[in-house]
């Protein structure tokens, strides 16, 4: 009886030393930032016509596009929200300043409903069509922009 107990307890002791280490818990990085200044380098947009000039700017909650395009520059001021699930995180955009030509346009807009995702110095964004979020930045239904971060 003493040798079946010794054996056991030789057993549980060899197989617990034996064992691999605990898997460490990879840290998840903080959510990248949008905050900053993106140019257009690629529009794969449902028209796919790249403007003449293209950049934003985020900073916190808010987000400015500067686009000229056939002469004629237009100004869009945002309110964003954005999510912070898995990638592509979702972002809301609402509109709340419009200004074309110089001129400011107030025509209340409804929330633009997309998705994004950052990879490394790169911002992929893709807006839904009429209140509806894509369902994936390959939507063929959505306007998907690729932007690249200036580095000052």
């Amino acid at each position: 009886m003493r040798a079946i107990v010794l054996f056991s307890l030789l057993t549980v002791t060899l197989s617990a030393s034996a064992a691999p280490a605990p898997i460490q818990r990879r840290e998840r990085g903080a959510k990248p930032s949008l905050d900053g200044e993106w140019t257009l380098i690629e529009d794969r947009s449902r028209g796919g016509r790249k403007p003449e000039a293209c950049t934003m700017t985020v900073s916190g909650n808010q987000m400015k596009f500067r686009v000229r395009d056939d002469g004629i520059a237009y100004e869009v001021d945002f309110e964003i929200t954005t999510g912070t699930g898995s990638n592509p995180r979702t972002i809301d955009a609402r509109a709340t300043r419009l200004v074309v030509g110089g001129q400011v346009i107030n025509d209340q807009q409804p929330t633009s409903l997309g998705l994004y995702q950052i990879e490394g110095n790169t911002l992929t964004m893709g807006m839904g069509p009429k209140n509806r979020r894509p369902t994936s930045l390959t939507d063929k239904t959505s306007d998907v922009m690729v932007f690249t971060r200036v580095v000052r």
